[in-house]
């Protein structure tokens, strides 16, 4: 399988694809980054076969990205896409071969989704591959989990990636915010963009850090209107104190501790906007008072 990194994993999932002992269901775990969904997809094509264009038996299930009040934010993956799910799956598959369904974000399952999902589990069928996608195993339930076989991607080490990475592009800042995600590492190989993206989520928070209450308030206006951007900003920030606290950057007045500390502000304010309907903009001002 044409993976980034994960060498081991992807010639396990080789194996089983070969082998034709293939499972109900799989669980694709790890961090954010490291390629969980592109080794499902490939994975799930090889089941189905791959010709390229659009196939009737595979099917891709994940959040839906909502507009409200020039407000973005990904929603709970609803009881209604899993029923769509069950009615194609009582349908024969083209072909007569596999159907393989890849549920990316499944921590996004809310509770009425995971258990209908969990009645189709109930009830195998010999040709169906299920294929759950998350990087959070705790919010899915265990009775699910227990039914599917599980698939760990992790992160790759710093020499891993340079290997991976070659001459091309700015290879020890590539390095440095892909934080050992293979995934990553490659998106800015190919998309020059993402890393200037990088560079611009630390000028941003680099001025939280700095900048006085009305340049604090006047990004959290700004950035509160896409909360699926600002997950995404509020993700790199965390890379960066993360290397800030092993010393791997440096910042004048962040401490180890100060690191430290703002990473778990910074984490409870996460949970928060992703679980809950809470006022992006108002946590982003209590997050920069604390900070």
């Amino acid at each position: 399988m044409d993976m980034i990194g994960n060498r081991k994993t992807a010639k396990l999932l080789e194996r089983i694809a070969d082998s034709g002992k293939i499972a109900n269901a799989y669980l694709f775990l790890g961090p954010q980054g490291v390629g969980k969904f592109k080794a499902a997809m490939l994975f799930a094509k090889k089941m189905v076969g791959d010709k390229g264009g659009i196939n009737p038996n595979l099917i891709l299930i994940g959040p839906e990205i909502e507009e409200k009040n020039g407000i973005v934010k990904k929603k709970d993956i609803k009881i209604e896409a899993i029923r769509d799910l069950q009615h194609k799956l009582s349908l024969t598959s083209a072909g007569g071969g596999y159907k393989a369904v890849v549920i990316n974000e499944a921590e996004r399952l809310n509770l009425t989704s995971q258990s209908a999902l969990l009645k189709t589990l109930e009830e195998p069928n010999k040709k169906v591959v299920i294929i759950l996608v998350s990087h959070n195993e705790k919010k899915i339930l265990a009775t699910i989990v227990s039914r599917c076989q599980k698939i760990k991607l992790g992160l790759m080490s710093e020499s891993e990636i340079r290997i991976n990475v070659g001459n091309i592009g700015d290879v020890e800042e590539i390095v440095f915010w892909s934080a050992g995600r293979a995934e990553m590492a490659h998106s800015f190989l190919i998309n020059a963009q993402e890393l200037e993206y990088m560079r611009e989520a630390k000028k941003g928070f680099l001025l939280i850090l700095g900048g006085s209450i009305g340049e604090k308030f006047a990004l959290a206006e700004t950035w509160s209107k896409d909360v699926a951007d600002l997950l995404k900003k509020m993700d790199i920030w965390m890379i960066f104190l993360r290397k800030a606290m092993l010393g791997e950057a440096r910042i004048k007045n962040l401490s180890a501790s100060r690191a430290l500390r703002t990473i778990e502000e910074i984490s409870t304010e996460i949970i928060k906007l992703r679980e809950t309907n809470a006022n992006a903009k108002l946590i982003l001002e209590n997050l920069f008072l604390k900070i």
